[in-house]
Order: structure tokens, then C-alpha cells, then sequence
């Protein structure tokens, strides 16, 4: 798939998925004021909503260009510790 349709279908999943979050939050408030409800099947719509922009997002960012591999190595790391000032001050204070 494109990146582009894959885009395209994590978009729409995160439609979904706001809509089936607003579906479950009104049943939530129909429950808690005694108007008929359907909690279950508001749940089961928000967790499958829920995975579905999960696999479009994991699909969406495993489809991102690989960066090029550095043929240069930069240079070598010191093998100095850096000076820490905070550190250092703190030692000055209890040398007094």
C-alpha cells in the first residue's frame, strides 16, 4: 500500500474512532440517568475502533523511509567524562 492510502485509512480510522468515543460517552450518560442505553454494544464499537486506528497507525509508521546509512562514522566519543558544573560547585560548597 502507498503511504498515501495508508494516511488516508489513518485518517478515517481516527474518525471512527472519535465518533465510537463520543457514541460510548453518551451511553455512559444515558446509564448514569436511566435512559435506555446500548453500553455494551457502544464498548465493543469503541474497541474495535481503537484497534483498527492502532494497526493504521503501526502500518502508517512502519511504511516511513528507512534513513540512509552513514557510510562516514563521525568522530569518536571522548572517553573523558564532560565536566558537570552543578556537580563540581556542590563539591566546592562542602570543601569550605
Amino acid at each position: 500500500m502507498s503511504r498515501a492510502k495508508l494516511l488516508a485509512d489513518l485518517k478515517a480510522a481516527s474518525v471512527d474512532y472519535a465518533a465510537a468515543q463520543r457514541q460510548l460517552a453518551v451511553e455512559r450518560f444515558n446509564v448514569q440517568h436511566g435512559i435506555a442505553h446500548n453500553l455494551m454494544f457502544a464498548e465493543s464499537r469503541e474497541h474495535v475502533a481503537y484497534h483498527r486506528w492502532l494497526g493504521a497507525h503501526e502500518a502508517f509508521t512502519t511504511s516511513a523511509p528507512k534513513p540512509a546509512i552513514a557510510t562516514k562514522l563521525g568522530p569518536k566519543a571522548s572517553t573523558v567524562a564532560p565536566r558537570d558544573p552543578g556537580a563540581e560547585a556542590v563539591a566546592n560548597y562542602w570543601r569550605r
